[in-house]
C-alpha cells in the first residue's frame, strides 16, 4: 500500500512508487527522469528489476478520503508554489 501527502505533487508520488519498485530509499533520480520525460529509461530499469508489472495499491485512488476521513469536502487546494 502506498500513501501520500496532499502537499506533494503527483509526480512525487509516481517517482516514489517507481523508486520503491527499484528497491531504492529515495526517489530524486526517478523524479528527475519523470520531469525530463524520460519514461522509457524508467521502464528499462523496471524491466531489468523484474518489477515493471508489480502492482501497488495507492490509497488516494482507492478511498474517498474527503468523505471517509474529513466528513465532507474542504476548500479548493492552493496553487502550488516553488519547490
Amino acid at each position: 500500500m502506498v500513501t501520500h501527502a496532499w502537499s506533494s505533487t503527483f509526480t512525487d508520488l509516481v517517482a516514489a512508487v517507481v523508486a520503491d519498485a527499484l528497491g531504492r530509499d529515495r526517489y530524486i533520480e526517478e523524479l528527475d527522469l519523470l520531469v525530463a520525460g524520460r519514461i522509457e529509461e524508467l521502464k528499462v530499469q523496471l524491466r531489468a528489476a523484474r518489477t515493471l508489472q508489480q502492482v501497488y495499491w495507492v490509497c488516494c485512488f482507492s478511498i474517498n478520503q474527503h468523505a471517509g476521513i474529513c466528513g465532507g469536502y474542504g476548500s479548493a487546494p492552493q496553487e502550488p508554489g516553488p519547490r
